[in-house]
């Protein structure tokens, strides 16, 4: 298969759930072989995503203050680098992100392919999302800010995604990703069983360098990147465990004396953000 990012020829590395991860010979971009159809996110991130557990969540709107928080903690950041305006949520779930966002100041629109998400945002919180797709997305309003936490690994064709984005943002206008890195301490650990490595949910396994390889495409300038502070609650941590270890491994054992309500740092550092400005 042809890596999406370069377009070189790949190597099949090693097999989970019956997909291949394969490594771009070129660029060394990591990802998932297969062909999706164009409405894959939104088949992915149905119903079950949010409240079937395993690569899901046992209960997404559980975790409203922890994400809440996370848009708090973005809306700052990004205050050190811009103004407030207006900001686009490209895969908003049912809104937490941005709600924390909108509590600080900043006004925002978000887009959410999965219905019953976007509904929830849009009666629970007040807020303006779409129930649409990024692709599918379009609007002569251009945007101060476009924040992407945790969904580039999901699309598709993601050189496709970078050039509609750029579409939505204004000229100096700043892209905020957050993402996983393959190439962290955590993914040599564990290695096939890195949380991450659980398609067809996640189709790509970006490293800094992969990101940075996607923005120069698109005449991104970065700015700024580090590691965010992210919380993760009990629940949603014993249901990624046990996914990926199985219910009668030791680590699934272990987690499953760590109440589902108690919130905790996250403790890996595999995690990171990276903020470019459109040039």
């Amino acid at each position: 298969m042809k890596c999406p990012i370069c377009n070189s020829d790949s190597q099949r590395l090693f097999e989970v759930k019956k997909y291949w991860i394969c490594d771009c010979l070129s660029c060394s971009h990591r990802f998932t072989e297969l062909n999706p159809e164009n409405d894959h996110v939104k088949k992915i991130y149905d119903d079950s995503y949010f409240n079937g557990g395993g690569a899901g969540y046992t209960n997404y709107l559980a975790e409203s203050e922890i994400l809440r928080r996370r848009g708090h903690w973005y809306s700052k950041l990004l205050s050190k680098y811009t103004k407030k305006g207006k900001v686009l949520d490209v895969g908003s779930a049912a809104g937490f992100v941005l709600k924390g966002m909108t509590e600080t100041g900043w006004k925002g629109v978000g887009v959410e392919p999965n219905a019953k998400m976007a509904e929830y945002g849009r009666k629970k919180l007040g807020l303006e999302i779409l129930t649409t797709s990024v692709e599918n997305y379009s609007s002569d309003e251009k945007f101060d800010a476009v924040t992407m936490i945790q969904v580039m690994a999901h699309f598709a064709r993601p050189k496709e995604i970078f050039s509609h984005i750029n579409q939505t943002l204004k000229n100096n206008g700043h892209l905020l990703i957050e993402t996983w890195n393959r190439k962290s301490l955590s993914e040599k650990i564990f290695g096939t069983k890195w949380h991450e490595y659980s398609p067809p949910s996640v189709l790509h396994f970006f490293s800094d360098e992969g990101i940075e390889n996607l923005a120069k495409q698109h005449g991104y300038k970065r700015i700024a990147a580090g590691r965010p502070s992210k919380w993760i609650s009990g629940s949603h941590a014993k249901s990624l465990i046990a996914y990926k270890f199985g219910e009668r491994s030791i680590i699934t054992k272990l987690f499953s004396l760590i109440p589902n309500r108690m919130n905790f740092p996250y403790p890996a550092e595999d995690l990171f953000w990276v903020l470019y400005q459109k040039k």
